[in-house]
């Protein structure tokens, strides 16, 4: 077990003021809300240019290609949790019920073999206490230290067709937007995430990225990584474009899918940074302490109640700032994501049909149960499409 003797003194110090730990654009929460409000119009003015926009919302993840969800996992803390991490529903031998989604970063379905980011999104059902989700990606740092810079990149990059248009987005606009070095930094960390190719989502490392509170115990980065002794990932077949999901379906088949969630902690700004989420949480500096196991049992990703459950968590909007203020999330690029959700959820897609009365709802229900008894001679009701509405979300 890793000694955090260190890191007690300065955490009770200021457990309860996170606010310690950040600073707000502009000096304030009210001055940095303006800004978030400019760059959000900013990057609204991208996405209506581009075709293949999403949703005009700032820092809005799509993750449009699911590879698994399930709502049958588990996460159970270690009996011998540090003391100091005893925060909350982090408690030694506690156990709760999960919902676990990965899929590609982008917000296009392409193939598995395309270069991108992977994520891994978790809700964690804590009983009264609520829900907290954790969101993570395969990779330790953002490309973007903050809000700003992410809509730079959105802004060079947003109309970017042709490999000419993506290099002159990359090499002029950008630079000229951010400067020469912030611009390479920003190459360097695009061009070595998306470069590495994935045989399983089983055997990948996700991280947050940026900090969350813990408690008394202050900032904290996590991770989820595969748990040892698993078995090794195949090679990817560049000729499935769907080949991920297919290696979990067989991977699940024969045996549970295991994660170790893991913390680092807060040391100072200069070291373990809140508000920049472009520069690594050296282990050198900050261990990094296993705290549970995530468990995706055993199961057959292909049965209809498998598929039930990969539907109910395509409707599950995932957000970081879902959780108590105990766990609060912290910095920039959070605090930019929590004003994108609060403006995102007024606008989510309200119901598909108009409501109906117990007699309307009679008489249509006639041909529909008849559609779906004559597609179901063809194709079972669980291998069906998921339609594009459900893909939205935190997520």
């Amino acid at each position: 077990m890793i000694d955090t003797a260190q890191h007690e003194r300065p955490a009770l110090r200021h457990a309860r003021f996170p606010f310690h730990y950040e600073q707000h654009q502009g000096g304030s929460p009210e001055a940095e809300r303006l800004v978030f409000d400019k760059l959000a119009r900013e990057l609204a003015g991208v996405r209506r240019g581009n075709r293949h926009g999403g949703p005009a919302h700032l820092l809005r993840t799509v993750h449009a290609k699911p590879a698994l969800g399930v709502d049958n996992a588990r996460i159970r803390f270690h009996d011998d949790l540090p003391e100091a991490l005893r925060v909350g529903y982090a408690q030694p031998g506690a156990e709760y019920p999960a919902a676990v989604r990965l899929a590609d970063a982008s917000g296009a379905e392409r193939p598995d073999a395309a270069p991108d980011l992977r994520g891994m999104a978790v809700r964690v059902q804590a009983g009264p206490g609520g829900t907290h989700d954790l969101l993570t990606t395969s990779f330790p740092v953002s490309y973007a230290a903050d809000a700003r810079e992410y809509v730079a990149f959105a802004k060079a990059m947003g109309d970017a067709g042709s490999a000419a248009e993506r290099v002159f987005g990359l090499l002029v606009k950008l630079p000229l937007a951010v400067g020469w070095s912030t611009a390479a930094r920003m190459r360097r960390h695009v061009h070595t995430a998306t470069r590495h190719m994935v045989g399983s989502l089983a055997r990948e490392t996700f991280w947050s990225c940026g900090a969350i509170l813990w408690g008394d115990a202050g900032p904290v980065r996590y991770r989820l990584r595969p748990a040892p002794g698993s078995t090794p990932a195949p090679p990817p077949d560049r000729g499935d474009p769907g080949y991920l999901h297919r290696e979990l379906t067989q991977r699940l088949s024969t045996g549970d899918v295991c994660f170790e969630l893991c913390v680092q902690r807060y040391l100072d700004e200069r070291r373990t940074p809140v508000e920049d989420g472009s520069v690594e949480w050296q282990e050198s500096d900050a261990p990094v302490v296993p705290v549970a196991v995530l468990t995706v049992p055993r199961q057959d990703l292909e049965g209809a109640e498998a598929c039930s459950a990969a539907h109910r968590v395509e409707r599950l909007a995932f957000n970081p700032w879902h959780t108590t203020e105990e766990f609060r999330p912290l910095g920039n690029l959070n605090r930019a994501r929590r004003a994108a959700y609060e403006a995102s959820g007024a606008q989510r897609p309200g119901p598909r049909f108009p409501t109906a009365t117990p007699r309307r709802d009679a008489v249509l229900s006639l041909p529909v149960r008849a559609a779906f008894g004559l597609v179901d001679r063809c194709v079972p009701w669980h291998r069906l499409p998921l339609p594009p509405v459900y893909r939205g979300g935190g997520s």
